[in-house]
């Protein structure tokens, strides 16, 4: 089969490999569409944790079973699939943080990803679609269960204000899954204006793009003014800074995107005057069942964050626009079935 294959940093080749192996228990999936996301452009630079060259990359995929054990899923189904694998067993995932897990994999990074004609994942990791799935809306899947993951550990309630900082794919994700949990955006950021303009055309009350405009708008809202939750999708020091400026008092700053290696430096005092709080969350959680329903049933206008589809052997090129975005380009998809 074909796929994607990592030799290093920024050295992808389309090329022949052997098809999976099926242990007791997995299934074959036949890959339709792969999303790149930000982890993915990390690993791609090498700025990544847990993984070794060469790689597949490649975990927000979609596609139909080709081959599956009696009882979870049967061949034609249209499925997505949750990234992690691991013991099921220790403290962490009894507590469903299987993230944590000291024995754990992850498919597109220690294991081969979706960048590739097939998968084979454990039939209790796939997740069934309706039969008329639309298969590229349905690579937003696993973004959708990272914004649920989010807004739990940051306990997002009905009726209160957001922010998010960073309208990439995640952040235009966590933008959608807040409204639709009942919360308000007042407010989300990225230098980027096409995706500054996007997070207006998604409700964002306001969609700003320069740090001067953001303090301004912090001037102007007063503490009374200022959001309950502010959600930090890039990563960013300066990002991470910001947001803990742009909380309200008391608030809850849920910390999504990261940059492996990167410092940031903070007043140790913030915190306590404030009575801030900052929750840090990774992963899909438990929510991709939730996440692949509320995708099938068009909660998420995908269609603004999907901007680019591009064949698997043009993925170098993929990585690349992923890597360094036009003004239009938000999250690159890769079509690996020629669908």
């Amino acid at each position: 089969m074909r796929a994607a294959v990592l030799n290093g940093p920024r050295d992808i080749t389309v090329t022949e490999v052997p098809g999976p192996r099926l242990p007791e228990g997995w299934a074959l999936v036949r890959v339709a569409y792969n999303s790149i996301c930000g982890s993915d452009v990390s690993l791609y630079n090498n700025a990544w944790h847990g993984t070794a060259f060469p790689a597949v990359p490649g975990h927000e995929w979609s596609g139909v079973v080709e081959q599956a054990p009696p009882g979870q899923v049967l061949p034609g189904d249209r499925v997505v699939a949750d990234l992690t694998l691991s013991c099921g067993q220790c403290r962490w995932c009894r507590r469903s943080q299987p993230v944590m897990c000291p024995g754990l994999r992850e498919f597109g990074f220690t294991d081969p990803g979706g960048c590739a004609e097939y998968v084979a994942v454990p039939a209790a990791n796939l997740v069934r679609l309706p039969p008329d799935a639309d298969l590229l809306a349905a690579t937003q899947a696993e973004p959708l269960a990272v914004a649920l993951h989010a807004l739990s550990r940051v306990r997002l309630a009905p009726g209160e204000t957001v922010a998010v900082l960073g309208c990439g794919g995640i952040g235009l994700t966590l933008l959608q899954a807040a409204q639709a949990a009942g919360a308000q955006v007042v407010l989300a950021v990225d230098p980027l204006p096409g995706r500054a303009k996007t997070a207006g055309l998604l409700g964002a009350g306001a969609a700003l793009g320069t740090p001067e405009e953001v303090a301004d708008w912090i001037a102007d809202a007063g503490p009374d003014g200022l959001p309950d939750v502010v959600l930090e999708a890039s990563g960013e020091p300066d990002a991470i800074r910001t947001a803990t400026a742009l909380v309200a008092p008391g608030g809850r700053v849920a910390l999504v995107g990261y940059r492996v290696g990167r410092q940031v430096e903070l007043e140790s005092a913030r915190w306590p005057l404030k009575l801030m709080e900052t929750v840090g969350t990774m992963g899909p959680g438990r929510f991709m069942g939730t996440a692949a329903a509320l995708v099938a049933r068009g909660v998420l206008r995908t269609d603004l964050v999907v901007t680019d589809v591009l064949d698997l052997a043009a993925a170098d090129e993929a990585f690349r626009l992923a890597d360094a975005p036009g003004p239009d380009t938000i999250r690159v998809a890769v079509r690996a079935d020629g669908a």
